[in-house]
């Protein structure tokens, strides 16, 4: 895949979500040529804080015990309207629906705190052929206001059956059910039960702004081949954090997921983690069987 010469887009605020999202259904129609050339583009707003009222309400759904604690995962509800304008722009070259959250890495220099003003920018990274189609990643980084970066996430995406050169595929990786490493020969593991109640989705969306039908409605998420809605990818993640930063002697620095299976709402799950010198490995799995929803380390 071949990129373009790079471009920033600085905009004067954060941009509505409802005509990227119109933006986005309009994408399906979309036919994708091959090779991908993907556009070198980042876009950026300047001069940013954290809402206190936000913080608060994202922090009593994923479970977070200090209401004014930004969560490390909580930038990544401010880049939803960027990284949506950014996939949405005419000569992006893949359609928004159908694409899916494989991965998701978070590194954090510092504790965030509210009241500080920052910089934020979402920007289009490597993208590379998997077994299953082109995986894209995006770069979130939340920066001093003309300065150093604060917090930064990766964000992998994949578009199911985008090739254009079956002998580069990269053919290794875990498949969807299976454990990894420590997780997978752990004799001994602590469990944890969490809680999906049907109207997650929905509140998640009223704090992040992302209203994929997928999250909202089982009425709506049918419409895409689920049987019922299910949890965001980064709640889960964030309801991850909630129950295992705690166990930390300090603040984590590095929190990296990979998202297997779907949680469906209301749905219950298994929360098991091994603690380890240097962090935390767990998975997340289905309440009643074999299945992963996500796994990962925090670190």
């Amino acid at each position: 895949m071949s990129t373009t010469s790079a471009r920033v887009f600085d905009l004067p605020a954060l941009p509505p979500v409802l005509p990227a999202f119109a933006r986005a259904a309009w994408s399906a129609t979309r036919s994708v040529r091959t090779p991908v050339t993907m556009p070198d583009w980042t876009v950026r707003v300047a001069g940013l804080s954290f809402d206190r009222s936000q913080v608060a309400a994202y922090n009593a759904l994923c479970g977070f015990a200090n209401a004014e604690q930004v969560a490390m995962t909580y930038p990544q509800v401010l880049a939803t309207p960027l990284y949506l304008n950014l996939m949405t722009r005419p000569g992006f070259p893949l359609p928004l629906m159908g694409l899916v959250h494989v991965r998701n890495s978070i590194e954090c220099r510092r504790e965030l705190a509210i009241g500080e003003h920052f910089d934020i920018s979402v920007g289009l990274g490597a993208t590379r052929e998997v077994r299953a189609g082109l995986e894209l990643d995006l770069g979130i980084a939340l920066s001093e206001v003309g300065g150093d970066v604060l917090w930064q996430a990766t964000m992998t995406v994949l578009k199911r059956g985008v090739r254009s050169d079956d002998s580069t595929l990269a053919l290794s990786g875990p498949k969807p059910t299976q454990l990894d490493g420590a997780m997978a020969e752990a004799t001994v593991a602590q469990y944890l039960r969490i809680q999906a109640p049907e109207d997650t989705g929905r509140r998640y969306a009223r704090i992040s702004q992302d209203y994929n039908p997928i999250h909202l409605h089982a009425a709506t998420a049918k419409l895409f081949g689920f049987k019922r809605a299910i949890a965001h990818g980064l709640w889960s993640k964030a309801r991850v954090l909630a129950e295992l930063q705690p166990k930390l002697a300090c603040a984590p620095r590095r929190f990296d997921v990979s998202f297997r299976q779907p949680l469906l709402l209301p749905g219950r799950a298994t929360l098991r983690y091994v603690q380890e010198r240097n962090g935390i490995e767990f998975a997340l799995l289905e309440a009643a069987g074999a299945k992963v929803h996500l796994s990962g380390t925090l670190r």
